[in-house]
C-alpha cells in the first residue's frame, strides 16, 4: 500500500510516570516503543514528526518542540498540527507497539470532505491518540488551549464533524484490542512483550 500525502506526528512528550522512567526507548520484540510507532507512520505518511523535548528520532523523522510542555497530549497534537506540512495529519501516542500501517491508512482514508477528525470507538472509549485530524482544526486546537482545555475529549466535543470508527469496523484493521493498546506501566510492558512472543508462536 502506497504512502499518503499525510503528516504523522508521534506524541513523545508524556513524563511516563507509572513507567518510573522514559518508556520510549524500552524494546518490544527488539525494537523500541518509539521506533515502532514510527515505522508504522512513515509506511503510509509522507512526513513523520516526533513531538516532545530530549530523546532521539528515528531516522527520516524530524523532532519538533511541545510548545506548551507539561500541559498534556492536546499541546502535542497543536504543535504536531502547527508543523503538519500536509492537510491529513495522523496522531498517534508514542507507546502503542501494535500500530500497523493498515490502520494508519485507513483512518486517513475516512478523512474527507468535512469531517475534522475521525477517531476510534471501541465502545469501551474512545481513542484520540491513534486518530486523524485535519490540519485545519490546529486554530481550534489553540483557542481550546487557551480557554484552559487540556482534555483532547473535550476538543473533540467541539468539533461539530467529527466520525467515530467503531469496533465493527476497527476489526477490518486487526483486533482494536491490540491496535490499540498503550504502554504506561511495567506490567503493560510485560504483556506486552508476552502478546508478541504469543503471535509470533501461533505465526510460526
Amino acid at each position: 500500500m502506497r504512502e499518503i500525502e499525510a503528516t504523522g506526528v508521534v506524541l513523545a512528550g508524556g513524563r511516563s510516570r507509572r513507567m518510573g522512567r522514559d518508556k520510549l526507548p524500552l524494546r518490544i520484540g527488539g525494537r523500541t516503543l518509539l521506533d515502532r510507532v514510527h515505522e508504522a507512520l512513515s509506511s503510509r505518511c509522507t512526513e513523520v514528526l516526533v513531538v516532545g523535548e530530549g530523546g532521539y528520532a528515528p531516522a527520516g523523522a524530524r523532532r519538533i518542540l511541545d510548545l506548551r510542555p507539561g500541559e498534556g497530549p492536546l499541546a502535542g497534537i497543536e504543535a504536531g498540527l502547527l508543523a503538519a506540512s500536509h492537510q491529513r495529519v495522523f496522531v498517534a501516542a508514542g507507546d502503542m507497539p501494535f500500530l500497523t500501517g493498515e490502520i494508519v491508512g485507513g483512518l486517513l482514508g475516512l478523512l474527507s470532505g468535512s469531517i475534522q477528525a475521525v477517531v476510534p470507538d471501541t465502545g469501551l472509549g474512545i481513542h484520540p491518540l491513534c486518530a486523524a485530524y485535519a490540519r485545519e482544526v490546529r486554530s481550534e486546537a489553540s483557542a481550546a488551549l487557551d480557554g484552559g482545555v487540556r482534555s483532547v475529549r473535550e476538543f473533540l466535543q467541539g468539533l461539530p464533524d467529527v466520525m467515530y470508527v467503531g469496533e465493527s469496523e476497527l476489526r477490518r484493521f486487526g483486533d482494536p484490542n491490540l491496535l490499540l493498546t498503550n504502554v504506561n506501566s511495567p506490567e503493560d510492558l510485560l504483556q506486552a512483550r508476552a502478546a508478541l512472543d504469543e503471535g509470533a508462536t501461533r505465526n510460526g
